[in-house]
């Protein structure tokens, strides 16, 4: 089962823990000077000029960040980051700002300044139209059709990756799930004859590390010299490599597919034919395809992977929740003749809500909504964002406000369910209750975005994360190691939290007879 994640957690152990930077390009850690001048408030400036503010960062990030939220909670203001200054902007301007267009604030740009997306050969307009367009369009209508499929695929998935069981056993949690998001995604990426292949976990799995490999090799450079840096950043030159590998992988596969419809073969239903198709309507070489197929995985399997992780975490010291989980998903599943279908998942509504509060008490980054500012503008209230500044909004500080949720610091599985029902205090005063669905997103919770670009596989990944739970609380029992009783601190590494992927938690199958 380790064969596939050992070498990655032995050799790129720290570069697992950062991993949230990247997934979807929504978790983003650094940013470059403004072009422009700004004269909002600047949490920090005790400390002096702008190297010492980005020194005192490193340590003291979630501070500033916390500071400028309690200080100017109407107000945008700005914290100086590792390599420039941020304008952090209140909830209350959101609405207008996601309407910008985007000549003006552009996601793409974000990712690509914060990132080095250029540098790295990343986000080129083809890959990403391609990835969208599928995305956006095949997967997400035809998950009612899939979701059986992908069901029969995670109750194999999670019997081959955890072990028999029978007895108490301990799992090392988060390279597990990794590996079965892995298998289960790929089933539907690239067919289920490859999905389970070494090859296609490798690359699946490995991918995003050493795309964030190469971001920090880059990194290491003066900004100015980081065009010729690239060539001398073995880092960088890995993931290139990961990309001619990925070609020839796919070579063969492609030329065997479309041998089969040239002969009348039936035509396969997943990602990678859906990609061949598109591809082939707007003259996109094979090359695309395959570095498509990275993207997608990289965007898809380590974000599911994490969260997942996060949620058993939660629930492994709560057995309570776990009980009435599993009464839930029994009851579902009785009235649809115990299959699991997309309507199925949508009325497994606490498991629903557990997920939502698991993100919002673990909050992968502590900024949602990152956009570089193209041309400058002045806001309806007289924020001037000058041209060449980054900007973003303060999400985990958000979610834990007391003012927006009762008792934030409290785990509460009911939250999101009795917000639904409309049973409980709503100081957010959204008409229609089912804002507070796990894929839903809104200003005051940014988990996946915000606006227009807001994350296009969060239904996927939605249904997926429901899938492997499900089948995890109706086949096992879970609880911590002997001596254990709270729940595993999480990682934070600058503006973003991340599960602790070396921890153990022990399985067994419920109603075994050891």
């Amino acid at each position: 089962m380790m064969d596939v994640v050992a070498p990655f957690l032995e050799e790129r152990g720290p570069i697992l823990a950062s991993v949230a930077i990247i997934l979807t390009s929504v978790f983003l850690a650094t940013a470059l000077f403004g072009n422009g001048s700004s004269t909002l408030p600047l949490v920090g400036q005790e400390y002096g000029s702008a190297s010492k503010r980005r020194k005192a960062f490193v340590t003291r990030g979630l501070e500033f960040y916390k500071k400028g939220y309690e200080s100017f909670k109407t107000k945008a203001f700005r914290v100086t980051t590792l390599d420039g200054d941020r304008i952090v902007l209140p909830r209350r301007l959101m609405e207008e700002v996601r309407q910008l267009p985007d000549d003006v604030v552009s996601i793409d740009k974000a990712f690509d300044v914060t990132n080095e997306h250029h540098r790295l050969g990343i986000g080129r307009p083809q890959v990403t139209a391609l990835v969208f367009n599928v995305v956006r369009g095949d997967l997400t209508r035809s998950l009612v059709r899939i979701n059986p499929r992908l069901s029969a695929e995670t109750e194999r998935t999670i019997h081959e990756a955890l072990p028999p069981c029978d007895d108490w056993t301990s799992v090392v949690v988060y390279p597990t799930i990794l590996r079965i998001v892995a298998t289960i995604s790929g089933a539907l990426f690239i067919g289920p004859e490859l999905c389970r292949s070494e090859e296609y976990l490798n690359a699946s799995i490995g991918y995003t590390l050493d795309y964030v490999n190469g971001v920090q090799g880059l990194k290491k450079w003066n900004q100015w010299l980081r065009w010729i840096g690239r060539y001398f950043t073995p880092e960088v030159t890995k993931l290139y490599e990961d990309r001619k590998k990925a070609h020839s992988f796919l070579q063969p596969v492609l030329a065997k597919r479309r041998e089969a419809i040239r002969k009348g073969g039936e035509v396969s239903d997943d990602a990678l034919q859906w990609m061949m198709t598109k591809a082939d309507e707007l003259g996109f070489s094979d090359e695309v395809i395959a570095e498509a197929q990275l993207n997608l995985s990289m965007a898809a399997i380590h974000t599911t992977s994490l969260t997942v992780t996060m949620i058993l975490y939660d629930l492994v010291v709560r057995p309570h929740i776990v009980e009435e989980l599993r009464e839930e998903i029994k009851t579902v599943l009785a009235r649809h003749d115990g299959v699991t279908t997309s309507h199925a998942l949508f009325e497994m509504k606490l498991l629903d809500s557990v997920m939502k509060e698991s993100q919002r008490m673990n909050p992968a980054n502590l900024v949602r909504f990152t956009r570089y500012v193209q041309k400058s503008v002045t806001l309806s209230d007289g924020t001037y964002l000058p041209a060449g500044y980054l900007i973003e909004a303060p999400h985990a500080l958000a979610v834990m406000d007391p003012e927006l949720y009762d008792n934030p610091e409290e785990f509460d599985a009911h939250r999101f369910l009795n917000l639904r029902k409309g049973t409980t205090q709503d100081k957010l005063g959204y008409k229609n209750k089912e804002q507070y669905q796990f894929v839903t997103v809104t200003k005051d919770f940014m988990h996946f975005g915000y606006g227009r670009h807001a994350c296009p596989g969060r239904f996927f990944a939605a249904n997926e994360i429901k899938l492997i739970l499900a089948r995890i609380l109706l086949e096992y029992d879970f609880k911590m190691p002997e001596g254990l009783t709270e729940r595993y601190a999480n990682i934070n590494m600058g503006t973003d939290t991340l599960p602790d992927p070396t921890k153990e938690i022990l399985f067994k199958r419920v109603n075994a007879t050891a």
